[in-house]
């Protein structure tokens, strides 16, 4: 049998710029709807999950879901591009919201944490939120889910983690930073009984892929979320939105990789003659 591993991350939901449910009403009565931008972003997500669905009745294969942190967001360092700044239960209510479409899909959904600066101190609200959907229990930690997933699908062994450690943004380092997150696998699995043929990792809202260069494969995933103002400050203005998941085909202890980006249309110049 095949397994798809369905795997998305940094959605954070509740932040202006993130993944929002078609509406929101707050605590005092107030609706809230998409931008035109979430809007393009909750299109798309349906997209992600409509061709998952294909694959599974193509396949007739089983489909497992990963939500590899930063589902939600309460962003703690600036909350102005926060949809609700306060209340963690109208939080809670949209993260499972928005999951919807995955879990219609999904035989099975994992959560790993992301950064508490986003959800929560020992990330809360996310585990919180893996209850509330019935995601798979950590039954070492007791818990509904994963700082550190490992995993074995049809003979194939994964992880799944949100921070990698490693990054390099600029165009002439590009694969630099999978290339050393899976050296740096090797090393940490070096001598175990149980080593990872891929690794698969978030947090930094770009794709990368160490592909054959070692023995363990490392994957950066991409984002549910177009830029803040913070990246602005950091001197992404004119980089691409790295929208997009992947999905991890699993059988007879192989895999095979496939990934969708959508790309945000780039605004029209200003012309004035």
């Amino acid at each position: 049998m095949t397994v798809i591993v369905a795997h998305v991350g940094d959605l954070h939901v509740n932040s202006s710029v993130g993944l929002m449910p078609p509406r929101v009403t707050l605590d005092d009565g107030q609706t809230v709807l998409q931008s035109a931008t979430q809007h393009w972003l909750w299109d798309n997500w349906l997209d992600y999950w409509k061709r998952t669905a294909a694959w599974k009745r193509r396949t007739k294969a089983r489909v497992v879901g990963i939500i590899n942190g930063d589902w939600g967001d309460i962003n703690v360092h600036s909350q102005f591009q926060l949809i609700e700044p306060v209340n963690p239960d109208i939080v809670l209510d949209m993260m499972t919201e928005a999951v919807e479409p995955m879990r219609r899909v999904c035989d099975a959904i994992f959560v790993v944490r992301g950064t508490e600066a986003h959800t929560g101190g020992s990330g809360f609200l996310e585990n919180r939120a893996a209850k509330e959907i019935g995601a798979e229990k950590n039954a070492q930690e007791h818990t509904h889910s994963w700082y550190l997933l490992e995993a074995e699908f049809e003979g194939v062994k994964l992880t799944s983690s949100h921070h990698p450690g490693t990054s390099s943004r600029r165009p002439w380092t590009k694969g630099n930073d999978t290339n050393r997150r899976a050296a740096m696998d090797i090393y940490n699995y070096g001598g175990s009984d149980w080593v990872p043929d891929l690794t698969l990792w978030g947090h930094y809202h770009y794709y990368s892929d160490s592909g054959n260069t070692h023995s363990i494969r490392a994957i950066y995933n991409r984002s549910w979320q177009v830029k803040t103002a913070f990246s602005y400050r950091l001197g992404l203005a004119n980089n691409v939105s790295e929208i997009g998941g992947l999905w991890v085909f699993c059988h007879a202890d192989r895999f095979v990789v496939r990934t969708k980006q959508y790309r945000l249309p780039r605004p029209e110049p200003v012309c004035l003659s």
